[in-house]
């Protein structure tokens, strides 16, 4: 209503007033307002007070006077007048005297408050110590929004702790939960893990750039369960928890949770061979020169714990000579990479890389990668000992895609 013009006019110049006094306590970086320092205050002129001076009518103006001196009053705040305007004529500078009456008045929370309480609830959201929690902590205490995120919306990092530690909880078994249904569980919304996909990414590895579902596969969510794809010769069977079932060319799906162990009637399977991505997983099944000593395993992009779970229990039954995976030529693929060599080291394998060298792999002349994914790829190979793909990002730092390169084992 316009009789509101002149106060709402006030207001804004108020809170521009807190914000500053709340960029003081940020810089400081101890959610502690001080006043030693020199007094916060804005002169009246129309670069510091536009909303002032753009009130066009003179009762806008009494309304500004009048809803300033409540502050005033309160002692929030202190006015200085231009004497030669006659009494109360013309504002001439406003000055902050106590921030927590003028919150008061404002019917606002002092932000530096705001982010106190932020951060008492994320330390206590989770009983899991988080590393990045401390980065948040510091980031918030200098008024800063870590992953985009500031004090105020605290919420989704606080939900994304809590999905963090139930998802821990509930994967020890090495078995996929259901994403919608722990959502439900957890916030009675069954698309709520879903939309902290952000935070969660943060919390867990601060890389934004990862693919859309990678975080929930960190996690063992899943959207359903995806079956392990196996291909190999009949002669093997795999061990479920009531039956053998042997395996078929181009291969047959089981639930990687309830597979046990894999048996071999015959020779011994010598290479095991994991492929990141359907099409090329296809593509090695059908293929005619596929030796009966090879296994070969579609990964599903990311795998799952459930599927990690599965394939340590793979290489320890069958004990095969080489282990091996094939995937995308990116920083995604070669996480994936470090995943499953982790696993493989706990069965006593060495995972070497198949076709992921750029310098041997790469086709045409596609587009050259960041230099920090390049950076990243290359501290991967060195710890697990990839010597030749490290060397070949270092001549040749491209990325492609698995589904352009042939097969050719």
């Amino acid at each position: 209503m316009s009789e509101n013009t002149g106060v709402l006019a006030c207001n804004r110049t108020l809170i521009r007033l807190m914000n500053r006094a709340a960029s003081r306590v940020f810089s400081a970086g101890n959610l502690q307002f001080s006043e030693e320092h020199p007094k916060i205050s804005l002169p009246a002129t129309e670069s510091s007070l536009p909303e002032y001076y753009n009130l066009e009518r003179f009762a806008h103006r009494e309304d500004y006077h009048a809803r300033l001196q409540t502050f005033v009053k309160a002692g929030a705040v202190s006015a200085v007048w231009d004497r030669n305007a006659g009494d109360r004529g013309q504002l001439s500078r406003i000055s902050l005297e106590n921030p927590y009456k003028l919150a008061e008045i404002l019917d606002i929370d002092l932000p530096w408050d705001t982010t106190k309480k932020a951060i008492y609830e994320l330390e206590h959201a989770s009983n899991i110590d988080n590393p990045r929690v401390k980065i948040i902590v510091d980031a918030w205490s200098r008024g800063k929004a870590p992953g985009g995120i500031a004090a105020e919306q605290s919420h989704h990092f606080v939900d994304a702790l809590k999905v963090i530690e139930a998802s821990r909880m509930l994967n020890t078994g090495n078995k996929d939960v259901m994403l919608r249904r722990l959502s439900i569980q957890l916030f009675g919304d069954s698309k709520r893990i879903e939309s902290l996909r952000h935070p969660l990414t943060f919390l867990l590895d601060g890389e934004s750039e990862s693919e859309d579902d990678d975080v929930f596969t960190e996690l063992g969510l899943v959207k359903h369960p995806q079956p392990m794809l196996l291909s190999g010769a009949s002669v093997v069977t795999v061990h479920t928890e009531d039956q053998h079932i042997p395996l078929a060319r181009p291969y047959i799906g089981l639930r990687p949770d309830k597979i046990i162990s894999l048996n071999c009637s015959k020779d011994r399977i010598k290479r095991v061979i994991t492929i990141e991505n359907l099409a090329s997983f296809n593509e090695a099944a059908e293929h005619s020169r596929n030796p009966e000593e090879l296994l070969i395993i579609y990964v599903a992009g990311n795998p799952t714990p459930a599927f990690l779970g599965a394939y340590l229990r793979i290489l320890e039954s069958i004990k095969p000579e080489l282990v091996q995976h094939w995937g995308d030529i990116d920083l995604g693929g070669f996480k994936i990479a470090s995943k499953l060599a982790n696993k493989a080291m706990e069965a006593g394998y060495k995972l070497t890389l198949l076709s992921m060298n750029p310098v041997h792999a790469i086709i045409g002349t596609p587009p050259k990668a960041p230099k920090h994914k390049i950076e990243k790829i290359i501290a991967i190979c060195n710890q697990y000992g990839w010597d030749k793909e490290a060397q070949g990002f270092e001549l040749s730092p491209f990325f492609q895609e698995q589904e352009i390169i042939i097969w050719s084992y």
